[in-house]
């Protein structure tokens, strides 16, 4: 078995994490159904649009209500991406006031940025070397 070194050609997997902030549980329903839910969605058709494939998602909720607490955290991401800059782009989008919301004011974000893990990476399947095949 043999290290994969990253060579830069392959896209790169973006790690989005977030929650919704003291204004989000502030918000009434109607705000939130209304105005900040359906911003919510576009924002995510927007990301798509960037380029950025949805591999995978968690939302932390079945064990929580109310702000996060122990992992500051309430929703994860799995993208992939063609660079980083689309994550840059990705976050600004939050930041913007789109049809009166302003995202930011309701959750927080933040990204971290790698490759494809290559021991468990589905599509390209661990190789043994030569010299130990196993």
């Amino acid at each position: 078995m043999e290290m994969v070194y990253a060579d830069g050609t392959n896209r790169l997997r973006a790690l989005l994490i977030g929650s919704m902030t003291s204004a989000w549980y502030e918000a009434t329903d109607e705000e939130r159904r209304d105005k900040i839910l359906p911003r919510f969605a576009e924002l995510m058709n927007e990301w798509r649009d960037i380029g950025a494939s949805v591999l995978a998602t968690l939302d932390d909720d079945l064990l929580m209500v109310g702000h996060p607490q122990s992992t500051g955290n309430t929703f994860y991401v799995i993208l992939e991406i063609n660079a980083l800059d689309d994550v840059v782009k990705m976050i600004q989008r939050i930041r913007e006031t789109v049809g009166g919301v302003r995202l930011d004011a309701y959750m927080r974000w933040e990204a971290r940025i790698g490759r494809s893990f290559f021991l468990l990476d589905p599509h390209e399947p661990p190789k043994a070397s030569a010299a130990n095949p196993s």
